[in-house]
This record gives C-alpha cells, sequence and structure tokens, in this order.
C-alpha cells in the first residue's frame, strides 16, 4: 500500500518529469541509470578496469559505445548533472561541455534541466530508496 503524496511532494514530481523531457533530458537519464547498472555488475565481476557505456546523449535512438575508465567515470559521477556522450553528440542550447577526449565529451546539463538531473541522479541517497521500493509491475487481486 503506497502513502498519499503531499500536496509539494506530487508539484516537485511533475516538474521533474516536465524538465526531464525538455530536450531529450528523459533519455539521458535512463542512460545514465544503464551505465550506472554496468558500473555496478562490471565491479561485482572484477572487470571495472575500464567499462564498455552507452551514450547518453539526447538522441533516444543513439546506442553507441564508449570505452571509459573506472576512475574517468568515477570523477564524473561525482557532479549529478553531467552526462558522457560521443564527440559531436552534445546537445548545445540545453548542456555544455566541460570536458572534451577524443573518445568523449563530458556535458552538463544548464537551467531547470540541471535541477531535474540533480533529483534523478540514482546514485542520491534518496532517490536509490525511491527506484528499489517503487513496484515494476502493479499486480490486483479480485
Amino acid at each position: 500500500m503506497t502513502q498519499p503524496q503531499s500536496e509539494a511532494t506530487k508539484g516537485r514530481a511533475a516538474r521533474d518529469r516536465a524538465g526531464a523531457e525538455s530536450e531529450g533530458m528523459l533519455g539521458q537519464v535512463l542512460f545514465r541509470q544503464l551505465n550506472e547498472q554496468i558500473r555496478s555488475l562490471a565491479g561485482g565481476f572484477g572487470l571495472d578496469a575500464e567499462l564498455d557505456l552507452v551514450c547518453e546523449c539526447t538522441n533516444g535512438g543513439c546506442f553507441e559505445r564508449l570505452i571509459v575508465s573506472t576512475e574517468d567515470y568515477e570523477a564524473i559521477r561525482r557532479f549529478p548533472t553531467r552526462f558522457l556522450v560521443k564527440p559531436r553528440h552534445d546537445a548545445g542550447q540545453v548542456e555544455r561541455i566541460v570536458e572534451e577526449t577524443a573518445h568523449f565529451l563530458v556535458v552538463e546539463r544548464i537551467g531547470a534541466d540541471a535541477e531535474a538531473a540533480i533529483h534523478l541522479d540514482p546514485r542520491r541517497r534518496g532517490r536509490r530508496r525511491e527506484l528499489v521500493e517503487r513496484p515494476l509491475v502493479r499486480l490486483e487481486v479480485t
């Protein structure tokens, strides 16, 4: 049984969803969550010297691979507004490039999307609990 949400919580959730949907933000968030799972699995198997990740650009159809060292990945993940993308996959109007290598870019969401990125960060303490506690499928017994 779920607890009723306060009006403030409902408003914040709606605002976060709206912000996440702008300019492909939702896709970036989903690919970031996928990469977090890849990182977790690689670490569990001792395969975490280099990570084979997916581009976190705003193009929801992009599945290009990125090879990133665990050290670089962890440095990027210290900032919940930052995402890993392939070169030339940045969305200039809603993000800025903060690091550029031959193999990947680190982009940072700006404005309202930055706030949504922070709230939707899987490493954010409360967010991780929400993801675990929320059921994926609702079963109804008749």
